[in-house]
């Protein structure tokens, strides 16, 4: 498998957005038709069509700054929505939906749609949830692997400064991120294996290609993997921001976590990890969101969250691209010490049901928390 040499840390961003009802405030399976309305567009490549007809994504150009992803993200994201309002729809961040059923989403009429269903059943609607991949720029497959495995090493981090869907089911999960835990019922999801080299990686995707399970990497979902058609690592474990300005702010900090580890400032502690530590962390971090104690796996020690991202922080400001992105590290930094997405969910949620003549009745409180959550996104 050959590994495309790109520019290094270069990035990326590709953010799946909810289409939902502006009457009922529930997901809407419409995406064909905002796809309809793209068509003419030059930038047609910016848009994607999801498994599923409730999901509409946006995807950046290759990037050098932040501030000019955003620019471009942003534009982008304005458009569809003014594409979907004028057919009384609206597009909205968060990781899941609060009245999302797995059995109610349709399935798109696309090959590969049909493919999954096909080989996993009813996983792909239960997995049609809403989330942010990054990818960066990586000069070598053995670069790649090596950044890659620091990257996993800090994903319970990154899925709790990005925690935004505690509902699902018209019920609050009691998790800050209930999305990263569909991954788990894949058989070749959830946390990447540590790997040594680019030889290692192929060597782990043949065993996994033998299956009839996974016929690319496409049918791998790792929490971080190499991308060797881009010549990228690509971090898949963030719930979609309610805003995309958090968005891209932390495509910027993980391009800035993967600079500190190409150029070894960031790198896994030598002593040996207790063998459940990763994944105790990545559920704590799904759980209680920037509340909870992680494993810290650079340092080999538990720590508070909002501690661990405060010495990341700090690292930041001592490699390449601080400099350039530094308005979106500060604005990412001074956003976490605020109220985050799954509280400002639960809030908005509390707020409309507060005001509900009948609490009983959903129907009168799921446009208003939609509207309310929408009007987040721009």
């Amino acid at each position: 498998m050959e590994f495309t040499k790109s520019e290094a840390l270069t990035f990326g961003l590709e953010l799946e957005f909810q289409i939902v009802n502006e009457a009922t405030g529930r997901l809407s399976p419409s995406s064909l038709a905002i796809w309809n309305a793209l068509s003419e567009r030059e930038d047609l490549a910016r848009f994607s069509l999801e498994a599923t007809l409730s999901t509409m994504e946006i995807n950046s150009s290759v990037h050098t700054s932040a501030d000019a992803m955003f620019a471009q993200v942003h534009a982008l994201a304005v458009h569809i929505r003014q594409i979907a309002k004028a057919a009384g729809l609206d597009i909205r961040g968060g990781g899941t939906q609060i009245a999302q059923f797995w059995n109610d989403r349709v399935m798109a009429p696309t090959p590969r749609a049909k493919e999954l269903e096909s080989k996993f059943g009813f996983l792909p609607k239960r997995f049609s949830t809403y989330g942010m991949h990054v990818h960066i720029g990586m000069p070598t497959g053995d670069d790649a692997i090596r950044v890659a495995n620091v990257l996993q090493a800090l994903s319970p981090l990154l899925i709790a400064m990005t925690a935004a869907s505690p509902y699902l089911q018209l019920s609050d999960t009691g998790f800050a991120a209930a999305r990263p835990l569909e991954t788990l019922m894949y058989p070749h999801g959830g946390p990447m294996p540590e790997l040594r080299d680019w030889a290692h990686f192929e060597e782990v995707t043949e065993e996994l290609f033998s299956t009839d399970l996974a016929s690319s990497l496409k049918d791998i979902y790792w929490d971080v993997r190499p991308k060797p058609e881009f010549g990228t690592v690509e971090i898949r474990v963030f719930d979609t921001p309610l805003c995309v300005k958090k968005a891209v702010a932390m495509a910027a900090f993980s391009r800035a976590c993967a600079s500190l580890a190409l150029h070894g400032q960031l790198r896994m502690a030598s002593k040996t990890q207790p063998a459940s530590a990763q994944r105790v962390s990545r559920f704590l971090a799904c759980k209680e969101g920037m509340g909870a104690v992680l494993y810290n796996p650079i340092a080999g020690e538990w720590a508070p969250a909002r501690q661990w991202m405060g010495q990341i922080f700090e690292m930041l400001k001592h490699q390449p691209t601080y400099a350039v992105d530094v308005s979106q590290l500060k604005f990412l930094e001074n956003l976490m010490r605020e109220q985050q997405d799954h509280e400002t969910m639960r809030t908005a949620w509390t707020e409309v049901q507060a005001n509900n003549p009948n609490p009983e009745d959903i129907a009168w409180s799921l446009p208003k928390y939609s509207s309310e959550i929408c009007k987040l996104l721009t």
